[in-house]
């Protein structure tokens, strides 16, 4: 496996801060390009209201902020959201008003509604979007559920943020109405009671076992190409290896006419030198990589002659809490989509806004490259100042 190196990487700027939909800010961010030409980029929490009054991302939590009462009075957060660009040019991106979902009635709207009832036993627990594809005039979106509860700073403030379910949604043209979809079989009760509204949707149960490991929540990432009939997923999951917590990502395939059956899913369960070993089984799947913090991106680069990951590098995880948390934008590379993949390259080390801040939902946007992949570019979020941050990355 020849090296990759990269020459450049260049902040670049926010995107989306002027819109005609009440947006104030949002996290995820993952692009997904159409088959008319329009990129859909799907999006987490999202903040909506006239304005960002006396907030500085700089001098302010924006947590706090958002529990002052003018906060509460004026600021509305959804769970998730999504808006159509049409242009695939990074410059034009940069500057472009992007048309949300919903904007027609005034405002952002949520694009998958959470099945739960609006008093969640205390904690907040949302639907969020990960990666998807286009496949024949409609679009699948992977989507995780969630139950989260406030920081713990006894644990170095790392967020207390519990994956307990994966699923899909769906959209045909134009792409403006999505609708979850159910499973063709259904995986184990969620272990909370208080989660059992959203077993209707559950693909994949990513509960925590009693040894500390879950089925991976597929979505994480998925190859916007179908390579020999198959679309490759990866999903992101937490387990112990070697006495020690890690968060890693396994991979699954399934072929194009059968994504909306999970019983026709496969698993990578292990490498026979470079050749892979698939199973039914989801738990049996194995780790192909880790470090992530659960978002990543997926693509050929054929400058590189390379697949490659970018992901936000969780920190190195121990008893006390986390170092270097949510950081650093990682890279790797590899010959097969399969792996091995290479050791991790650190391509960026984010702009923080004060020094308790996070950077995180790392992920390229291979529909914006340019010169055949020589240079792309990535998306990062300040939890600070809440908009995607484009990058430029340019390879040797």
């Amino acid at each position: 496996m020849g090296e990759v190196t990269v020459k450049s990487a260049e902040y670049v700027g926010p995107l989306f801060c002027v819109n005609r939909a009440s947006v104030l800010g949002h996290d995820g961010a993952y692009s997904i390009p159409l088959d008319d030409g329009r990129v859909l980029w799907t999006f987490g929490d999202t903040l909506i209201g006239k304005e960002r009054k006396d907030y500085d991302p700089e001098k302010r939590l924006i947590d706090e902020w958002l529990n002052s009462e003018w906060a509460k009075d004026n600021i509305v957060m959804i769970a998730n959201s999504a808006c159509f660009v049409g242009t695939r040019n990074a410059t034009e991106l940069l500057k472009t008003v992007p048309f949300y979902i919903g904007q027609t009635k005034g405002r952002a709207e949520e694009i998958i509604p959470s099945a739960l009832a609006p008093n969640r036993a205390g904690r907040y627990r949302p639907v969020w979007p990960m990666d998807g594809i286009c496949l024949e005039n409609a679009v699948y979106v992977f989507c995780i559920m969630v139950d989260c509860g406030p920081a713990d700073p006894t644990k170095g403030n790392a967020p207390d943020i519990n994956v307990f379910g994966a699923g899909v949604a769906k959209s045909e043209y134009p792409f403006v109405e999505f609708h979850r979809l159910k499973p063709t079989v259904y995986p184990n009760l969620p272990k909370d009671p208080a989660n059992h509204p959203e077993y209707q949707y559950l693909w994949w149960n990513c509960d925590l076992d009693d040894s500390g490991d879950q089925t991976a929540a597929y979505g994480t990432g998925v190859l916007k190409r179908v390579l020999d009939g198959y679309v490759y997923i990866f999903g992101s999951k937490m387990c112990r290896r070697n006495g020690k917590v890690v968060h890693g990502v396994s991979l699954a395939r399934v072929r194009v006419e059968n994504i909306e059956d999970v019983t026709k899913y496969s698993y990578l369960a292990q490498l026979d030198g470079n050749n892979p070993i698939w199973t039914s089984d989801p738990k049996a799947a194995m780790l192909v990589f880790d470090g992530n913090a659960n978002e990543m991106s997926i693509s050929y680069n054929e400058y590189l002659g390379k697949f490659i990951v970018f992901y936000p590098y969780i920190g190195d995880i121990k008893p006390q809490g986390i170092d270097r948390f949510l950081e650093e934008i990682h890279m790797r590379y590899a010959d097969n989509i399969w792996g091995p993949w290479s050791e991790p390259v650190v391509v960026y080390k984010c702009k923080k806004s004060r020094p308790d801040d996070t950077c995180y939902a790392a992920k390229e946007h291979p529909e914006y490259s340019e010169k055949g992949g020589k240079i792309t570019y990535l998306t990062y979020v300040s939890h600070q100042r809440y908009w995607p941050d484009l990058i430029r990355i340019e390879f040797s």
